[in-house]
């Protein structure tokens, strides 16, 4: 056989084979997404019904809550609920310590959710953060050793800068935040709400909000206390 006849014998068989090969593997790529759309749409409802048990257990928990007046004014927006609160306007890390955590750590057991939204009063000192999460962490021990789940939540922004209250910007709120978080334990989770509140604030002295504001940011951290948990079931499915 002359090599020209080789090289065209070789070449058809290439092309047979080719041709045969196609269609295997566009059956076998479909039959993949047709596999990873299952696992999608079953992963899908595994997550649905995380949030559905987390949801219902949630109401059954207390929420032990631990602020100053922003806290005071949502306690008043959300309306009478089995909360425990311990708000004070105008207090910062001093009063926590001495008054607001003490006045209702008796309360804090397995069945409870400890929210503490503190720090605007003490942000024009970004200094405070180191003292704030070293309190924060070592009360978080205490707690979590009882079962209990602890939650920082961002200091919200400002509706507007005012020299009412000289000094408060979003920008040092915003290095705030950033300090706090980095600072916090494994024992604390962080509940950014600041991000979504931002230039969606309703207020008329820039640092006080309306009330459907405080409603708004008590739905997103209740929103954000249930999705860390589901975040944490379903990696101990995985």
């Amino acid at each position: 056989m002359s090599n020209k006849k080789k090289f065209l014998r070789t070449v058809t068989v290439i092309m047979l084979f080719v041709l045969c090969l196609v269609p295997l593997q566009n059956a076998e790529a479909q039959e993949s997404v047709e596999t990873i759309e299952t696992v999608e749409q079953q992963d899908d409802i595994v997550l649905q019904q995380q949030i559905a048990q987390v949801t219902a257990e949630q109401a059954t928990r207390q929420l032990v809550i631990i602020g100053d007046s922003r806290t005071v004014g949502m306690k008043s927006a959300v309306g009478k609920n089995a909360n425990v609160w311990s708000a004070k306007v105008g207090m910062g890390l001093s009063w926590m310590k001495k008054t607001g955590v003490p006045a209702v750590e008796s309360a804090i057991n397995a069945n409870t959710d400890v929210v503490i939204l503190m720090g605007v009063n003490d942000v024009r000192s970004l200094s405070y953060t180191g003292k704030y999460t070293e309190y924060i962490n070592e009360k978080a021990a205490a707690w979590t050793a009882l079962g209990a789940n602890v939650y920082y939540v961002s200091v919200n922004p400002m509706a507007f800068e005012t020299k009412a209250y000289p000094g408060i910007t979003n920008d040092l709120i915003e290095s705030w935040n950033t300090r706090m978080q980095q600072g916090l334990s494994e024992n604390v989770k962080y509940i950014d709400t600041y991000s979504t509140m931002l230039g969606n604030v309703q207020s008329k002295d820039g640092i006080h909000y309306n009330k459907t504001t405080y409603q708004t940011i008590y739905t997103l951290i209740n929103q954000g206390i249930i999705n860390d948990k589901v975040t944490e079931k379903m990696a101990e499915l995985c």
